[in-house]
């Protein structure tokens, strides 16, 4: 559904990434591995339009533009941005609004989805790190996404919150065959969700395998395959 064509972006001498290729089809799940710095969230934010490649292109092969790909793709990137004083619907009927999304019942249903029922009038200062990501995902489902690229969506939460979460995207894969671009530093999580992996280092995409071509753990994979110990 999607080409990544030769992508680079430079930032004067520094180069996020470079000449990056990756093809993305529908319904599969991309977990995307590398250390800080690789080019992970650079990638995503290209893909998102907030960042504009220096050279490559980003290819809809259903002959969409890629803005009509974009209002059909959630984002969470890096740290959701939430409204500090506001509680989790609160903040939905705002993004609602911006999405033309006005159905109350509708984000309601998100917020439960996604675990947050108990938090009530809380404001979300009052949130754990792990509430703030679920109620990031939440707002990304607004619009009904086709894809949902989530930059590291398991960061700070819990290990219940964590099973939790792993079971809604996997329900949001098989039975909304939403498709998912993912970045977790817990490879054991990316694991267990993925259908394909997607390697960066130096800015570069390495490899990308099928779940079925890892022998072994995706640690051992990893360290073998793409760092070379």
């Amino acid at each position: 559904m999607l080409v990544i064509n030769n992508l680079t972006k430079k930032y004067k001498k520094n180069t996020a990434l470079m000449n990056a290729n990756l093809e993305i089809k529908k319904g599969h799940i991309y977990g995307v591995v590398g250390p800080n710095g690789a080019g992970k969230t650079t990638l995503f934010k290209m893909l998102a339009g907030l960042v504009r490649p220096t050279n490559g292109e980003i290819i809809v092969k259903s002959g969409e533009s890629i803005e009509q790909f974009r209002n059909k793709t959630g984002f969470m990137i890096e740290s959701p941005y939430l409204y500090e004083n506001m509680t989790a619907l609160q903040n939905m009927k705002i993004i609602g609004s911006i999405k033309e999304e006005y159905d109350i019942d509708k984000l309601k249903k998100l917020i439960s989805l996604m675990g947050l029922d108990s938090a009530g009038n809380k404001k979300v200062k009052q949130f754990s790190m792990g509430m703030r990501q679920r109620l990031g995902i939440a707002c990304a489902l607004i619009s009904e996404p086709q894809v949902l690229v989530l930059d590291e969506p398991m960061n700070g939460v819990d290990p219940e919150g964590i099973v939790e979460l792993r079971k809604v995207l996997l329900s949001l894969n098989k039975d909304s065959n939403i498709t998912l671009l993912l970045s977790s530093h817990i490879l054991s999580e990316l694991e267990q969700l993925s259908t394909d992996f997607v390697f960066v280092k130096e800015g570069r995409i390495q490899k990308c395998v099928s779940k079925e071509e890892v022998n072994g753990t995706l640690e051992d994979f990893y360290m073998k395959e793409i760092v070379g110990l």
